[in-house]
């Protein structure tokens, strides 16, 4: 059986089995077989406490049935097993489900021994039914596991815990439970952002570049204007709405700069408070929402400091001066962009909050100290946000109260705070272990602790810190290098090339579509030989794909997610004895990729067009001033 059950490995699950051949050979210390009173062979563990049997010792197969059929609601999800022991509840859930897919997660190695020796692999239908094999050896294989498994997975996962696991592997349980909870956190908030932003951020990147390159880079100027001078980032959170009588004596007295991100601009001008720059990076459409009034109203005397990556639409619309600021992994920028001097761009981080990013520009700017106010990375009584937002519903949810979780406030105390809060503030302090000479202190009230800063009241600052009145530059945005120049040539090449590479791929997107409809004809004739050797044409046509530069970084990062799923399918059928099962897998999920590729590369081709066109026609027009 250990044989048998070696090949199933080998075959089906190859880096499983080079990461576990050695371990899984190894003697048994701490597991006991005996046989049930129906004569099954069931598994017990050897604790401190005594014998602790995994299945029932009088009827196991009985007891694995009832388990299965309190199983409700899995419809066509994918179910994850956690507890395998001799895996008579995956028998009965074949049984029963004779259609489902299933992986299997055994948190004790010695167990998972014992499972080759007494069960066929086989008869779970390994790479068809049963998709995924997981043990742990060490304290990091359990995220390692569910990150590797949640990654490729397309399905939603149903989580089957076998009952005794959670009594004799109580600690063990609770930490795959807190690990799985946050993983798939993570991922879903991957998915979200993939499917928000992946082809946002390429049309953004074409649309904004125009605005890139005729606009000041605030990032740019290597003047000393701010360097040594107090700032202020203010952000929506809801310690916001105690200190805008303290933010507007600040600005009347010009002690500080104030910088607003995202939707504070708002929570400030509702409060006739207009701060001297805004910060936005935000690629989604709805980000022009928090321009709205600025644009309606017509206030023009407030500069955007904007990244690269933001909704295009918000630059189109603003009235006011606009200073960009270069985002690292904008790949249009890097494609087509280059100084004439020769000198390199100052990139800023990717972040997921734009107050992160506001906080490295301030402190590569010189700025200091550097106060946050409104930045609560948590809850506050019943509010989220800073009152005054017109489109933003300050108050908390039903569901953001259940779902909260506590972390330590400025002051030492416990307050409620989300995922999405937890995983900013983390970024955040990231960000700040990274310049440790920087002076910021937190003066957001009740709100989370974060690392690297001081907390101080804002009151406490304006007596000992803000003390010289008149130190803000009102005319810093002319300040700034007007006049940088781009590489006119270098721009004019770089798109050549990228004409050339998406007509080429063109050509390969059309000899996949005449690959495929053979493919569809032989697998309707069940033609393996002709099958095998469409498979070699494949392959040959997918590396020209992989080298194809305008595929690489145009349109597969547009699709990031439907190319993952097209390499799990690859990687499923790579070792599959059945061409004709293969070609219909390959097809059928290729098919689909290629369409939504075809559709990405007809528009972005119009794009860049478009982007050439006015990029050259503003370089004439500088010229002709000049």
């Amino acid at each position: 059986m250990i044989f048998k059950n070696s090949t199933v490995l080998k075959s089906n699950f190859p880096n499983f089995w080079a990461a576990y051949k050695d371990s899984l050979i190894k003697n048994r210390e701490n597991v006991i077989l005996e046989q049930s009173k129906t004569n099954e062979p069931v598994v017990a563990i050897s604790k401190e406490s005594g014998l602790n049997y995994i299945h029932s010792k009088y009827n196991p197969i009985q007891e694995a049935k009832r388990f299965i059929e309190s199983l409700e609601d899995i419809g066509e999800k994918h179910v994850l097993f956690y507890g395998v022991g001799l895996g008579y509840h995956i028998d009965a859930f074949v049984q029963l489900y004779p259609n489902s897919k299933f992986s299997i997660y055994e948190p004790n190695i010695e167990i998972f021994q014992e499972l080759l020796r007494h069960k066929n692999l086989e008869m779970w239908s390994p790479g068809k039914k049963l998709k995924r094999i997981m043990v742990e050896e060490n304290s990091v294989d359990c995220r390692n596991n569910l990150l590797s498994f949640t990654n490729l997975l397309s399905e939603e996962i149903y989580l089957a815990i076998l009952p005794s696991y959670e009594r004799i592997f109580a600690e063990e349980t609770k930490n795959f439970m807190d690990t799985f909870r946050q993983v798939i956190y993570e991922r879903r908030q991957l998915i979200s952002t993939s499917k928000l932003f992946a082809k946002r951020k390429v049309i953004n990147g074409f649309r904004n570049l125009p605005y890139v390159v005729s606009n000041p880079d605030f990032m740019g100027d290597d003047s000393n204007i701010f360097k040594g001078k107090p700032a202020i980032i203010v952000s929506a959170g809801p310690s916001l709405n105690d200190e805008y009588d303290r933010l507007r004596y600040i600005k009347e007295n010009g002690l500080a700069y104030i910088f607003s991100v995202g939707s504070a601009v708002n929570a400030l001008l509702s409060q006739g408070i207009e701060p001297d720059a805004t910060f936005s990076y935000d690629g989604s459409i709805l980000n022009q929402q928090v321009f709205d009034d600025i644009v309606s109203q017509g206030i023009d005397q407030i500069p955007l400091i904007f990244g690269s990556t933001i909704g295009f639409e918000t630059l189109i619309d603003y009235p006011g001066k606009k200073a960009s600021l270069l985002v690292e992994k904008d790949d249009i920028v890097n494609l087509f962009a280059k100084r004439n001097n020769g000198t390199s761009m100052n990139q800023i981080g990717y972040f997921t909050s734009v107050a992160t990013l506001a906080l490295e520009v301030l402190i590569r700017k010189g700025f200091s100290p550097i106060v946050l106010v409104g930045q609560n990375f948590a809850y506050r009584a019943d509010l989220n946000y800073a009152k005054g937002i017109d489109y933003i519903d300050a108050e908390l949810s039903d569901q953001q109260k259940e779902n909260a979780l506590k972390v330590r406030d400025v002051e030492g105390n416990l307050t409620l705070s989300s995922r999405l809060h937890i995983d900013m503030r983390k970024e955040m302090e990231e960000l700040i272990g990274s310049f440790p000479t920087a002076k910021i202190i937190n003066s957001s009230k009740g709100g989370a602790h974060i690392e690297g800063t001081v907390y101080q009241g804002l009151e406490h600052i304006i007596e000992t810190s803000f003390t010289t009145t008149n130190t803000v530059v009102h005319d810093w945005f002319e300040q700034l290098e007007h006049d940088i120049e781009y590489d006119q040539e270098y721009f004019k090449k770089a798109a050549a090339e990228m004409f050339r590479s998406a007509e080429d791929l063109s050509k390969i997107f059309r000899r996949f579509e005449d690959i495929l409809t053979e493919m569809r004809h032989y697998i309707t004739t069940r033609n393996k030989p002709q099958l095998e050797k469409l498979f070699n044409m494949f392959d040959k046509m997918f590396d020209r794909l992989q080298k194809n530069k305008y595929n690489l970084v145009i349109i597969q990062p547009m699709n990031p997610l439907s190319f993952q799923l097209v390499m799990k399918v690859f990687e499923e059928v790579r070792y599959s004895n059945d061409p004709v099962g293969k070609a219909k897998q390959v097809a059928d999920e290729f098919e689909d990729y290629l369409r939504v590729c075809k559709e990405d590369l007809e528009l972005t081709k119009k794009l860049l067009e478009e982007m050439r066109d006015i990029v050259l026609e503003k370089s004439i027009s500088v010229i002709q001033e000049r």
